[in-house]
């Protein structure tokens, strides 16, 4: 007989089982929804101290509940039951980082400082409202199928003002990435986090924490009293690393430095050639402001922890599957894929012509472009700029731009036309070299699943957009008894960025709405 938590979430399997418990999937019966729950256990304690975990437990829960972030991950609900916390967590369907460095080896350079830069950019939005992790370590840093970076288990995190709760005489947190200061018995402060990161991007680029040795002890006596090794596969990323795994707080590397250098290590060419994107700026993910000219005006603008699949998308891995929700239960797949080329800044946009149907040329010569001008808005349209995402686009006066809550994505819609816009800004699972030639292998996965009823191939073909090389996938695929027409174009800027603008609407209207897709890509613009 299944069991049901708090008389709704009803548990379904275990995903994992770690020391301060285990996590299911399970179903929320109120909201229709699958959930992941972690059941924390205390073993080996008094009933008084468990009472204190408890509560300590449960106020950690909540403090990371209020955190708003795409890297962070999202707490549902905390109940008690049977004595011990519930957290009830987002479920992303992911694999964590120590999973693939367990399974592929050490990561490029190039991939390891997107990573880091986005498990950075999440603890920022921690320390900044006063929530430390703690515990950060390749297990707790989820690459999740859609495309995000997310860090989890904050379960041990504790808010500083709530110092108090934490003093229960244990220790809790992983040897081999915790920092020398928490060993010694000093309070975690911001820097800790940091220097859990620095060793957490040493084993992403050398396949094994700086100071792991053949048991907790030695791994102990390792951290407070040697020097890490010199990496020999970091390359860029050596001083960051470096930086942040200096042993006085005081003196290690900070988080706006370490951003800096992440930003920069992500955009280095690396074998097969994908870089990072840069963390979003400070401030609060997703906002929107108005980015008015002369006539223009508008309004301003858990975790599985076992893989889905048993492999990434090992032909395409840079091609992020972004899922969105159409109505109840239904779901459509946007893909994206970008540019391995080594970046030259050249901004430009190109419009070419829709191939015609059952064609593809996966190897065409990529186009000339030129270098022209922020770009003038049609007459009735209104440029604007969103944060998160780091690019601006003109859309037409009437219609909204609507930030996913839980993806790096936004969605345009308007009166007049059933058609879509939906950018989007991803992290890629791994590097490829040839974007259309990543469109032919993620097609080849779909058709494998029969996720595209009525699948049809329309034409795969390189291009060049804001001067990078690039690639448009155009197909017709049956949705809700209607024949949706799509187009997505996806590449990377200069500076490592990946983006993807893709447009469906029906295909009777696909020759009237063309023109839609037409103008936002000459209005789209990194930022």
């Amino acid at each position: 007989m299944e069991r049901q938590v708090s008389n709704r979430y009803r548990l379904i399997e275990p995903l994992g089982e770690g020391g301060m418990g285990v996590v299911w999937r399970a179903y929320d019966e109120l909201l229709d929804r699958t959930v992941a729950i972690k059941e924390v256990r205390y073993t080996g304690v008094g009933d008084d101290k468990r009472a204190d975990l408890n509560r300590r437990t449960i106020r950690e829960a909540r403090a990371a509940g209020r955190l708003d972030h795409p890297s962070v991950i999202v707490i549902h609900d905390v109940v008690e039951e049977d004595g011990r916390p519930w957290i009830v967590m987002q479920l992303i369907r992911s694999r964590s980082l120590a999973e693939v460095i367990r399974e592929h080896g050490p990561l490029p350079v190039a991939q390891a400082a997107l990573i880091g830069g986005r498990v950075l950019d999440a603890l920022r939005a921690a320390h900044a409202t006063g929530v430390l992790h703690r515990d950060v370590k390749p297990e707790n840093v989820l690459l999740a199928d859609d495309g995000r970076v997310v860090l989890t288990d904050f379960g041990i995190a504790s808010l500083e003002a709530e110092a108090g709760l934490t003093a229960t005489g244990g220790l809790v947190g992983t040897p081999a990435y915790m920092p020398p200061e928490r060993l010694n018995g000093e309070p975690a402060r911001p820097e800790s986090d940091l220097w859990s990161l620095g060793a957490t991007l040493y084993a992403a680029v050398e396949g094994v924490p700086p100071f792991k040795r053949d048991s907790w002890a030695a791994t102990v006596a390792a951290v407070l009293r040697d020097l890490p090794g010199q990496p020999v596969r970091a390359g860029v990323l050596g001083p960051v690393i470096m930086g942040l795994l200096q042993r006085d707080p005081a003196a290690r590397m900070s988080a706006d430095e370490a951003a800096h250098l992440l930003r920069a290590a992500a955009s280095e060419p690396a074998p097969y050639g994908y870089a990072a994107p840069p963390a979003p700026p400070p401030g609060p993910a997703g906002s929107w402001s108005d980015m008015t000219g002369p006539g223009e005006r508008g309004p301003a603008g858990t975790v599985s922890l076992r893989a889905r699949r048993r492999g990434w998308f090992l032909g395409v891995p840079a091609a992020v599957l972004a899922v969105a929700a159409l109505g109840t239960g239904g779901w459509y797949v946007v893909t994206t894929s970008q540019s391995a080329t080594t970046p030259t800044p050249a901004p430009t946009s190109t419009s070419t012509p829709a191939p015609s149907r059952a064609t593809a040329s996966p190897t065409a010569t990529p186009e000339a472009s030129t270098t022209p001008t922020t770009p003038r808005l049609p007459a009735g349209w209104r440029r604007l700029a969103n944060s998160a995402g780091q690019f601006s686009i003109g859309i037409p006066q009437g219609w909204q731009a609507k930030k996913s809550p839980t993806r790096d994505s936004i969605t345009v819609t308007g009166p007049g036309t059933p058609g879509m816009l939906l950018v989007e800004w991803t992290v890629p699972d791994k590097p490829v070299a040839d974007p259309a030639r990543a469109w032919v292998e993620l097609e080849k996965e779909i058709q494998a699943k029969g996720e595209f009823a009525g699948y049809e191939r329309i034409g795969i073909r390189s291009t060049t957009y804001l001067g990078r090389p690039a690639a448009d996938w155009e197909f017709t695929r049956q949705r809700g008894g209607t024949l949706i027409h799509v187009i997505n174009r996806g590449f990377r800027t200069a500076d490592g960025r990946h983006y993807a603008l893709y447009w469906d609407t029906t295909d009777a209207r696909w020759d009237q709405d063309r023109h839609y897709f037409d103008q936002f890509v000459k209005t789209f613009r990194p930022e």
